[in-house]
């Protein structure tokens, strides 16, 4: 197994670590790394851990943790965090001007010292000492996270047994991979969504800075420090710190490290280059660019209260550098993790903006995942029918349901359910409550929308969407399948390729294979597979490997890189016969990389674009292009699409060689596992499926490949699934089973007990959409209950549409009129097939007065009834207006005078308290005496007395 490059010297430094430990564990460990990095080591256990083997081993790696924390901490007094952070990007920033902006290999030790060490000092005053302290402590820091994280690894192996794989969980997972290794996103994907975002954030009056100022400092940064670690690394002679830079550890240092003072000099000076002076930034910028600059620094730059808060030394802590990356030294500033913009720049967008009072922010984030999503795959599907916002009716009077975006294109149907929320620092973290509480509202939720769509098509046998544009009837006897999409704003890499996870906590129904893809991952899906029949066998090539629990993969990248290379990964596990198996990890470098580094190169400079990789020749491509335009057959497309160039050209091979047919005569061969079968072109394709030698070979294949000669070579005429494939033979069944959605009755029945509950946990994500609307202007109790209950959409849309109306007083309008309704109904609250211009007439008829408070709720059933009806028409057809009460109210007033003794002059010669006193005692008179009659319009009625 292969491991990517800047993988092998964090794993060489494990190697390094178990391999001293002296336990029986850990020398297996050890021999596990040495074979996968194809160094020597002693033989592996040879037999299953027990207890004592983990007590033994934990016991060591707490023993050797001490120690490094003494050690850490002693060359933590000596030196400082920018000399610390400056080290770490000489030695392991990328090799050259490509790789500048990916991740430095040091970056959790980085992380890790920034959240130890708090002191900053200035460059001058770095000294000998403090220099070497720095290194050594790089060292341990590198050091403290292989104990640590073993320790962390093993921690619930001691509980019932030793059976890691199945004691780990979804939490589990996040909190040991929660750094961004790899960056989150390719750069040029990413920041397409980013200035979409940007944009959108901008158009709803929210403050976003120029996102073009921070990509020119960005990139000015990136090619000065190219020419620094360039001229630096010319000058490093010294055997270890050439080490240090070839092979990318730390650990072969020596304990007691001691540089000369030529090599203190060098490391002295390139490290000072590495600074950027801010005043010569501001001095190249006009007035208006200089603002936005500044700006970015003061929202990016550590606050030194954040530094130095892991008192504890845990290996997962919250960084202060994720979402400050600028570590500030008077006007001297250090870019410590540019890769936050390059690669994770999204992320840190929502880091940023989760601390300010952004209202628009929230608002324009899961208006871009959608909007973005369905654009993309719009853009693949030419001539497909889309809707966007589309919404149908549910089982219920009165239900309305919505879903993001569906896609309707031959025989197959997309749905979309986006998720803008982001997974908060305490899941990231690995916190277990929060993880799957967070789980279910992002991706649980989104797979539990769609799949409420599949099972009314099942239900009814079609389903109509309306939207803002025209309406989409889908029917079921015309849909072969439907794919689950569940776009993010985060990523949620590499549980997104780890399904039995989120299975196991009931997030996903057993079985279910969505294709969980955050917005830039899915931007990149449809450049490289730029045709629906390529992306089609993408979503089901990632669909076979994930039903396969076995196989282990490196993430959606790698998939998509492995797909790329032409791998067939489920056929390869099949022949090595083992129990298990874990994916290479270097596909992404191999395949994937190179081509995102030019295609970045060649956006940002305007050049044409650069062909991606492909899974077949062109050859193969234009064949089955030209198979799918004359037969429309998509299933058969997306199946020859999944196969291998060798499969299809030994099925090519075959149909060349094979005599002349007569009918009803065929050349039945199983190659592998790939079945492939020559008919007489006048044979009808279902004839041929069903000759006995054809289903035999059916049910022992796991893909089956007609073939007729033609005059040009042999021709494909149809393509399917075997039995030997991991989801067997097609049949015809009801949407769930080919859509993968998994054992999904019950599941579906409980999550729907659970989704819209007035108690159901409040997440740190919904928190901060709380704290959002307190900020403002909606008291915290509404707040909480419009997250609750799914509201905080719909409440914006109405303050939004009408500024004449408050967002408290549509908060309270919801919350408590038309959720009344809703149970009335026994309708889901945010269900309620109530329209935003629907819901802002009916509110602006309680606040005039024309319709009493205590009717709103019957009114707002009405207008779910009735949605063609005006709202103040079907007031007055139930005598809701309060304009028939005119009369009484005169003969109220009239009474309440009388019964006071008063008259109209009288009134209105009172001034003063006296008037105040005067009006209270009329307005209490008429409540007590005509209590139905609206209390707005008795006091309008009452003022005019003295008009």
């Amino acid at each position: 197994m292969a491991v990517q490059t800047q993988d092998q010297g964090a794993l060489k430094d494990m190697f390094t670590v178990l391999a001293g430990l002296g336990t029986r564990l850990a020398d297996a460990f050890a021999a596990g790394y040495a074979e996968l990095l194809e160094l020597p080591a002693g033989p592996p256990l040879g037999r299953p851990a027990t207890r004592d083997d983990v007590a033994e081993f934990r016991a060591a790696c707490r023993r050797e943790l001490a120690a490094t924390t003494r050690a850490l901490d002693a060359e933590l007094a000596r030196t400082s965090l920018m000399e610390s952070l400056w080290l770490a990007i000489l030695f392991g920033q990328g090799d050259d001007s490509g790789r500048l902006g990916t991740p430095n290999v040091f970056t959790h030790e980085m992380e890790f010292l920034a959240s130890c060490l708090s002191r900053v000092i200035s460059p001058s005053l770095f000294s000998r000492d403090s220099l070497e302290s720095a290194l050594r402590a790089l060292a341990l820091a590198r050091r403290h996270e292989v104990l640590d994280g073993q320790l962390t690894l093993t921690g619930a192996w001691m509980d019932g047994g030793v059976t890691p794989v199945e004691r780990w969980e979804a939490h589990d997972q996040l909190g040991w991979s929660w750094r961004s290794g790899h960056g989150a996103f390719p750069t040029r994907y990413d920041w397409a969504y980013s200035l979409r975002l940007a944009q959108r954030i901008r158009e709803r009056g929210g403050d976003h800075p120029d996102l073009g100022i921070l990509f020119s400092i960005h990139q000015a940064v990136m090619t000065h420090w190219s020419d620094v670690l360039r001229e630096f690394r010319a000058t490093v002679t010294d055997p270890a710190l050439r080490t240090v830079l070839r092979e990318r550890t730390l650990l072969h240092l020596p304990g007691e490290l001691s540089l000369s003072e030529q090599v203190l000099d060098d490391l002295a000076r390139a490290g000072a280059r590495l600074l950027l002076e801010w005043p010569s930034v501001d001095g190249t910028l006009p007035e208006r660019q200089r603002r936005e600059a500044s700006q970015w620094r003061r929202l990016l730059t550590a606050d030194p209260a954040t530094l130095g808060r892991n008192t504890t030394r845990s290996h997962v802590f919250a960084s202060p550098l994720a979402a400050t990356p600028l570590v500030e030294a008077g006007d001297v500033v250090l870019y410590s993790l540019p890769h936050l913009v390059s690669t994770d720049l999204s992320q840190l967008v929502e880091r940023v903006f989760s601390r300010l009072p952004n209202l628009p922010y929230y608002r324009a984030r899961g208006e871009v995942v959608e909007e973005a999503a369905l654009e993309h795959l719009a853009g693949v599907f030419p001539g497909a029918r889309v809707v966007r916002g589309g919404k149908y009716r549910g089982t219920r009077p009165g239900e309305l349901i919505e879903v993001d975006g569906v896609l309707a294109w031959e025989d197959v149907v997309l749905v979309l359910e986006g998720k803008g929320g982001y997974l908060s620092t305490r899941s990231r973290l690995g916190d277990p409550a929060a993880a799957g509480t967070e789980l279910r509202r992002t991706v649980g939720d989104g797979f539990f929308q769609i799949t409420r769509l599949i099972r009314a098509l099942d239900r009814d046998g079609h389903v109509t969407l309306t939207g803002p544009g025209e309406p989409l009837t889908l029917h079921r006897a015309a849909i072969r399948r439907i794919y689950a999409v569940v776009p993010t704003a985060d990523t949620f890499d590499p549980l997104s390729t780890l399904l039995d996870l989120l299975r196991q906590q009931d997030i996903l129904p057993a079985g279910a294979v969505p294709a969980i893809l955050a917005v830039p991952e899915l931007h990149l899906l449809t450049e490289l597979l730029p045709t629906p029949a390529e992306l089609l066998a993408y979503l089901e090539y990632r669909e076979e490997v994930l039903a396969m629990p076995q196989i282990r993969t490196g993430g959606e990248l790698e998939l998509l890189a492995a797909f790329s290379a032409t791998i067939d990964i489920v056929g390869t596990f099949r022949e090595l016969d083992a129990p298990r198996v874990a994916l290479s990890t270097d596909h992404q470098e191999k395949y994937l990389d190179p081509w995102l580094q030019d295609s970045f190169h060649a956006w940002v400079n305007g050049l044409p674009p650069v062909p991606p990789p492909r899974r077949n020749a062109e050859e193969h491509r234009a064949k089955i292009e030209r198979f799918l335009a004359v037969t429309h057959d998509a299933a058969s497309a997306t199946v020859l699409h999944q196969l291998t160039g060798a499969q299809l050209r030994t099925a090519e091979l075959h149909a060349e060689r094979v005599p002349r047919l007569r009918r009803r005569t065929l050349s039945p061969v199983l190659a592998g596992d790939l079945a492939i079968v020559v008919a007489h072109p006048d044979d009808p394709i279902d004839t041929v499926r069903a000759a006995r030698p054809v289903c035999e070979l059916r049910a022992r294949s796991r893909w089956i490949v007609y073939l007729t000669p033609g005059v040009d070579g042999a021709e494909f005429r149809y393509a399917e699934r075997g039995g030997a494939h991991v989801f067997g033979e097609d049949r015809s069944t009801a949407l769930a089973e080919p859509s993968r959605l998994g054992a999904v009755t019950d599941w579906f029945d409980r999550t729907a007990a659970r989704r819209h509950s007035a108690h159901r946990p409040v997440t740190t994500a919904d928190r901060e959409h709380i704290d959002a609307l307190v900020r403002a202007g909606v008291p915290e109790t509404l707040a909480l209950g419009l997250t609750r209950l799914s509201l905080t959409t719909a409440v914006l849309d109405v303050a939004d549409r009408d500024p004449g109306i408050g967002l408290t007083q549509a908060a309270d309008f919801y919350l408590t009129h038309v959720r009344r309704a809703a149970e009335d109904l026994e309708v889901a609250t945010a269900d309620l097939a109530l329209g935003t211009a629907a819901a802002c007439e009916i509110l602006q008829l309680v606040i005039s007065g024309r319709i009493r408070a205590e009717d709103a709720a019957a009114l707002t059933r009405q207008a779910v009834h009735h949605p063609e009806t005006p709202p103040e028409e079907l007031a007055r057809s139930a005598s809701l207006l309060t304009d028939r009460d005119d009369a009484r109210l005169a003969e109220a007033v009239q009474a309440a005078l009388s019964a006071l003794d008063l008259t109209p002059d009288q009134v209105r010669r009172s001034q003063g308290k006296q008037r105040r006193r005067t009006r209270d005692r009329l307005l209490g008179t008429i409540r007590r005496n005509h209590p139905s009659l609206n209390p707005r319009a008795v006091a309008t009625e009452v003022e005019a007395l003295w008009e």
